[in-house]
């Protein structure tokens, strides 16, 4: 995985404990904050997922077909979760949006952190 992708992982992993403290302290809703931050988490996995290097052609450059697929599940996936969450699960929609908002501001402060070489 690249080290640019470990990066935002690890950052929005430590995200979810201050997130989780802080919309508890703010606003009582730690668990919708940390559900949201999982479903920025998702959508780096699935991410990182679809940049591994593939094994059928290793030099080749992803197609047109293969970025619009990756595009396509990280939208469905963030979709259902976020109906999961508000709709099934209950969960307020500050607390929810606000966790993912800053699982995904994570990869505007990642590359600020590390040093290419």
């Amino acid at each position: 995985m690249d080290r640019r992708i470990r990066r935002v992982l690890s950052l929005q992993l430590a995200l979810l404990l201050f997130a989780a403290v802080g919309a508890y302290g703010l606003w009582g809703m730690a668990t919708a904050a940390w559900f949201g931050v999982l479903i920025a988490i998702t959508n780096t996995l699935l991410l990182a997922w679809r940049m591994r290097p593939s094994s059928k052609a290793p030099g080749k450059p992803a197609s047109l077909n293969e970025f619009i697929r990756s595009w396509l599940e990280r939208y469905l996936a963030v979709g259902v979760l976020f109906a999961l969450g508000l709709g099934a699960l209950k969960m307020p929609p500050l607390g929810l949006l606000g966790g993912f908002i800053l699982g995904q501001l994570i990869w505007i402060l990642a590359p600020l952190t590390v040093k290419e070489t």
